[in-house]
Protein backbone atom coordinates (compact mmCIF):
# COMPACT_ATOMS: atom_id res chain seq x y z
CA UNK A 1 0.00 0.00 0.00
CA UNK A 2 2.87 2.51 0.86
CA UNK A 3 4.47 1.62 -2.43
CA UNK A 4 1.36 3.20 -4.16
CA UNK A 5 1.45 6.24 -2.44
CA UNK A 6 4.75 6.84 -3.29
CA UNK A 7 4.39 5.83 -6.81
CA UNK A 8 1.24 8.64 -6.72
CA UNK A 9 3.15 11.17 -5.31
CA UNK A 10 5.99 10.59 -7.94
CA UNK A 11 3.22 10.70 -10.76
CA UNK A 12 1.97 14.13 -9.44
CA UNK A 13 5.15 15.68 -9.30
CA UNK A 14 6.29 14.29 -12.68
CA UNK A 15 3.34 15.54 -14.03
CA UNK A 16 3.53 19.31 -12.12
CA UNK A 17 7.24 19.36 -13.48
CA UNK A 18 6.37 19.02 -17.24
CA UNK A 19 3.64 21.53 -17.02
CA UNK A 20 4.99 24.18 -15.49
CA UNK A 21 9.06 24.09 -15.18
CA UNK A 22 10.84 25.20 -18.23
CA UNK A 23 12.09 22.82 -21.20
CA UNK A 24 15.63 21.66 -21.38
CA UNK A 25 15.93 22.34 -25.00
CA UNK A 26 14.35 24.90 -27.11
CA UNK A 27 12.98 22.61 -29.40
CA UNK A 28 11.30 20.19 -26.32
CA UNK A 29 9.60 23.91 -25.38
CA UNK A 30 8.26 24.58 -28.84
CA UNK A 31 6.85 20.39 -28.50
CA UNK A 32 5.22 20.93 -25.42
CA UNK A 33 3.66 24.54 -26.55
CA UNK A 34 2.11 22.60 -29.52
CA UNK A 35 1.34 19.90 -27.19
CA UNK A 36 -0.59 21.93 -24.95
CA UNK A 37 -2.35 24.50 -27.45
CA UNK A 38 -4.31 21.32 -28.76
CA UNK A 39 -1.89 20.01 -31.63
CA UNK A 40 -0.45 16.64 -29.75
CA UNK A 41 -0.32 14.66 -32.75
CA UNK A 42 2.03 17.79 -34.79
CA UNK A 43 3.80 18.13 -31.80
CA UNK A 44 5.61 14.69 -32.30
CA UNK A 45 5.19 14.27 -36.39
CA UNK A 46 6.42 18.16 -37.59
CA UNK A 47 9.61 19.65 -38.39
CA UNK A 48 10.83 22.11 -36.20
CA UNK A 49 13.57 24.73 -37.77
CA UNK A 50 15.31 27.47 -36.39
CA UNK A 51 14.98 30.73 -37.71
CA UNK A 52 16.48 33.90 -38.84
CA UNK A 53 16.14 36.02 -35.68
CA UNK A 54 18.32 34.76 -32.84
CA UNK A 55 18.66 36.90 -29.48
CA UNK A 56 15.81 39.18 -29.47
CA UNK A 57 15.79 41.15 -26.56
CA UNK A 58 11.99 40.96 -26.26
CA UNK A 59 11.15 37.75 -27.59
CA UNK A 60 13.86 35.23 -27.52
CA UNK A 61 14.85 33.17 -30.60
CA UNK A 62 12.46 32.26 -33.42
CA UNK A 63 11.45 28.77 -34.63
CA UNK A 64 9.71 27.74 -37.30
CA UNK A 65 7.11 24.83 -37.75
CA UNK A 66 5.38 23.75 -40.61
CA UNK A 67 1.70 22.26 -40.90
CA UNK A 68 0.11 24.59 -38.44
CA UNK A 69 -1.41 28.14 -38.29
CA UNK A 70 0.89 29.56 -35.64
CA UNK A 71 3.79 28.49 -37.38
CA UNK A 72 6.18 31.45 -35.85
CA UNK A 73 7.46 30.38 -31.98
CA UNK A 74 9.69 32.64 -30.21
CA UNK A 75 11.78 30.86 -26.89
CA UNK A 76 13.58 32.32 -24.43
CA UNK A 77 16.31 30.97 -22.39
CA UNK A 78 16.40 31.63 -18.55
CA UNK A 79 18.18 29.92 -15.44
CA UNK A 80 16.06 27.04 -15.19
CA UNK A 81 15.21 26.46 -19.43
CA UNK A 82 13.79 27.59 -22.36
CA UNK A 83 9.98 28.95 -22.59
CA UNK A 84 7.76 29.95 -24.99
CA UNK A 85 6.97 33.46 -24.81
CA UNK A 86 5.18 33.99 -28.12
CA UNK A 87 3.61 32.37 -31.00
CA UNK A 88 1.92 33.94 -34.44
CA UNK A 89 1.40 33.73 -38.03
CA UNK A 90 4.13 36.07 -38.45
CA UNK A 91 7.39 37.01 -37.60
Amino acid sequence: MRKKYLWVIFSVLLIIYILFFPSATAELAVRKDLFFTLHPIKAFSNSIHEGKIKNDSRYGDLYEVEGINSSFIYVKKSTLGWRVTSNGTAP
